[in-house]
């Protein structure tokens, strides 16, 4: 039983990534650049710096430098360098992120739609609060790991 859960997600995530690509595909993004860009669009108001993505988002440190860059690159945001800090540059979205934000909104809820089709609401609630919970394990035994 827990190989299969083990391989079901591994199905799903697989799945997840290659539906993500083809969807972000005409923004020239992929799926990782659109968690990040989501997440920034999402929390316009804040003031965000890279190294808090790391934490923010469970994401290693040199996928969000790369995806920051890459994102950069593609025009989607800029770097402002902090003036009491040099090394925390606060990301700063432009006008291309704010143009790609309602594709990449209407993107997950379809992608959502598709994902919970014929699943009762309840099921779901159970099925979010399991996936939280092996998550949180997981993290746990990472920290305790990465303490030793």
């Amino acid at each position: 039983m827990q190989q299969n859960v083990m391989w079901t997600l591994k199905q799903l995530y697989l799945a997840l990534e290659q539906q993500g690509k083809l969807r972000l595909k005409n923004i020239d993004l992929s799926p990782t650049q659109g968690v990040v860009l989501h997440y920034l669009l999402t929390h316009k108001e804040q003031d965000i710096y890279g190294v808090d993505l790391h934490t923010i988002l469970g994401i290693s440190k040199s996928s969000i430098s790369s995806t920051l860059k890459a994102l950069k690159q593609k025009g989607y945001l800029k770097m402002k360098v902090n003036p009491l800090d040099d090394r925390k540059k606060q990301i700063v979205l432009t006008d291309k992120a704010y143009n790609a934000q309602q594709l990449i909104d209407s993107g997950l809820i379809e992608q959502e739609k598709i994902l919970y089709k014929e699943i009762p609401e309840q099921r779901l609630e159970f099925l979010e609060k399991d996936l939280d919970k092996m998550l949180c394990n997981l993290k746990s035994e990472i920290e305790q790991e990465e303490s030793v």
